[in-house]
C-alpha cells in the first residue's frame, strides 16, 4: 500500500505479503540473512523488472542516545517519551547498482535465456535505520528507517487481522506477528524527510501502542 501525507504526497510503501507466496521475489526475500542485499532482474515483468531487496544487519551503537540524535540531525526523528534505554543498534545500507550494472543483468538475461538474474549488493557505511529497546513496564522496541519501502511477511491468519489505523495524522497498520504486537507508519518530520516508524511490544493493545506513538517527541 502506498502511504501518503495529508496533502497527498507519496511517503513510502508498506506491503503485507503472505508467507506462502511463491512469487520469485518473495522467495528470495524470505531467504535473505541479516546483512544480505540482492539486486534482482526479472525478464518480462514490465515496470517491475528490476528491484533491490535488503535485510539490514543490526550493529551495536557504542554511544548514548544523545550522540545518536546528533548523528540523525538531518532526520529529526521522534522518540517515545519514556526513560530507560536498554540498548541501541543501528543499521547500515548498501550501494545501489549503477544503470550500466542493471543493463548488464538485462543483457545476461537476454543472452542466456535466464528469467531471473541476481547480483549481490555491496554494504556501505550509510546509516539507514536504528533499533532502540526500552526498559520499564512491558517490553518495547522502536525501529526508525530512512528507507520507506518495506515488505512484511505474515501468515494468512495474521494477514486477515491487520488493522488500518491513523497515528500522528498518518496512515498506520497494527498487527500481531510471532507473538509480538506491531504498529507501523510513515511520517515526514520537520526536516521534510519521510521516516518509517515501528513500535513493537509484547501483548500490547493497539490503544497502548498508539498512545506511546502520539506522545513521541524530538
Amino acid at each position: 500500500m502506498d502511504m501518503k501525507s495529508q496533502s497527498g504526497d507519496f511517503l513510502g510503501r508498506i506491503q503485507m505479503e503472505s508467507q506462502e507466496s511463491d512469487y520469485v521475489v518473495d522467495q528470495i526475500i524470505r531467504n535473505l540473512k541479516p546483512g544480505d542485499g540482492k539486486a534482482i532482474y526479472i525478464a518480462n515483468a514490465g515496470e517491475h523488472q528490476f528491484t533491490q531487496q535488503t535485510n539490514y544487519a543490526a550493529v551495536e551503537w557504542e554511544h548514548e542516545l544523545e550522540q545518536l540524535k546528533q548523528k540523525l540531525t538531518e532526520w529529526q526523528p521522534q522518540f517515545p517519551a519514556r526513560a530507560g534505554v536498554e540498548s541501541i543498534q543501528v543499521y547500515y545500507g548498501f550501494n545501489n547498482l549503477t544503470p550500466d550494472e542493471i543493463e548488464a543483468m538485462a543483457e545476461e538475461s537476454r543472452t542466456t535465456g535466464q528469467q531471473v538474474v541476481i547480483r549481490d549488493l555491496h554494504p556501505n557505511n550509510t546509516l539507514v535505520g536504528v533499533r532502540i529497546c526500552y526498559q520499564g513496564e512491558g517490553e518495547l522496541t522502536l525501529h526508525i528507517f530512512g528507507t520507506t519501502k518495506s515488505r512484511i511477511y505474515l501468515s494468512e491468519d495474521e494477514l486477515s487481522q491487520v488493522k488500518p489505523l491513523r497515528v500522528r495524522d498518518a496512515e498506520a497498520f497494527y498487527f500481531s506477528n510471532h507473538g509480538t504486537d506491531r504498529l507501523i507508519w510513515i511520517e515526514a518530520g520537520s526536516s521534510g524527510k519521510a521516516l518509517q516508524y515501528e513500535l513493537i511490544g509484547q501483548q500490547q493493545s493497539a490503544a497502548a501502542l498508539i498512545q506511546i506513538a502520539e506522545e513521541m517527541g524530538v
